[in-house]
């Protein structure tokens, strides 16, 4: 007779049947799981929940601060930042003057915020997961699972503590990138203030554009009964130019119209003729140089 060929295994090992066993079985398997491969780790939970509960707090303090100047964080792996500032300084001619200004500007960027809306896989799957509060009930509320976290066992909770405070690190690093970025204006505004020994205040939306009425070269048609600021009549009773194509009041003088512009401010003026024009990005430290060389040169 050929030999009995052998039964395959079905796979996983049996799990026991005594509760007390199974109970040990489980917390082993979760051991293991959560076990550090890194050198040196400490499982110190005395330590890990007194950082953690620090990191915490801290990044609690900077979601609420940068959160207000972002958008579309409602839904997506992504949040947008916008801030406003000062970014250039400009050295424009006028008349017989050499003036150098400048200009509010908005300005956006997108971070990945995929840390504050998900849990990493090494985390995953062993703790029901809590959410913020509207508006921002995509944002995991990593207080309350830490708190959750805490009713582990001792066994599974000095390696869980591990990972979650590497997690809530890299969170930290993330807000930090962003605030890092938002506060960059302010620094900007010093400079301004250091080198000019002038005072500016971080505009707002609202003052980052002011109307100025001047020859309409708007890139569309007014209304037909919008009114002249030279003449008061109508839009609509103004000739068009065939060369120009601009709307004229009379010969040589064109429709006005009030546009909005950007606010300038006036950092200081020189008596020099000639012709000199120069836009500093003073968001380099490379181009803050330039810019004092230039100083240094009409001081001279």
């Amino acid at each position: 007779m050929p030999p009995r060929k052998k039964r395959k295994s079905s796979g996983a090992p049996k799990e026991p049947e005594e509760p007390f066993d199974f109970v040990t079985h489980i917390r082993e398997k979760a051991q293991k799981r959560f076990a550090s491969r890194r050198k040196n780790v400490n499982y110190d939970i005395e330590q890990n929940v007194r950082e953690i509960r620090a990191l915490l707090n801290i990044n609690a303090e900077i979601f609420g601060r940068v959160i207000d100047s972002a958008s579309n964080y409602g839904s997506g792996e992504s949040v947008t930042l916008t801030r406003h500032g000062f970014d250039v300084v400009k050295v424009r001619q006028s008349g017989e003057s050499t003036e150098f200004i400048t200009e509010p500007a908005c300005s956006e960027d997108t971070f990945p915020i995929n840390a504050l809306l998900h849990l990493p896989n090494n985390l995953n799957g062993v703790l029901v997961v809590q959410y913020q509060a509207a508006p921002f009930n995509n944002f995991i509320d990593y207080n309350a699972f830490f708190r959750s976290a805490l009713m582990l066992h001792d066994d599974i909770l000095e390696p869980f503590l591990v990972k979650l405070k590497d997690h809530v690190e890299s969170i930290h690093v993330l807000l930090g990138e962003m605030e890092s970025w938002l506060v960059e204006s302010q620094r900007k505004i010093e400079f301004i203030e250091t080198t000019f020994g002038t005072k500016l205040e971080t505009p707002s939306p609202d003052h980052l554009l002011v109307e100025e009425v001047s020859d309409c070269n708007c890139p569309s048609d007014h209304y037909g009964l919008t009114t002249c600021l030279f003449c008061g009549a109508y839009f609509q009773s103004h000739a068009r130019d065939a060369t120009s194509g601009h709307r004229l009041c009379s010969p040589g003088k064109r429709f006005r119209c009030k546009k909005r512009v950007p606010k300038i401010h006036m950092l200081k003026k020189y008596d020099h003729d000639g012709k000199f024009e120069k836009t500093f990005q003073i968001t380099t430290e490379s181009e803050q140089a330039k810019l004092k060389k230039c100083l240094e040169y009409m001081d001279s």
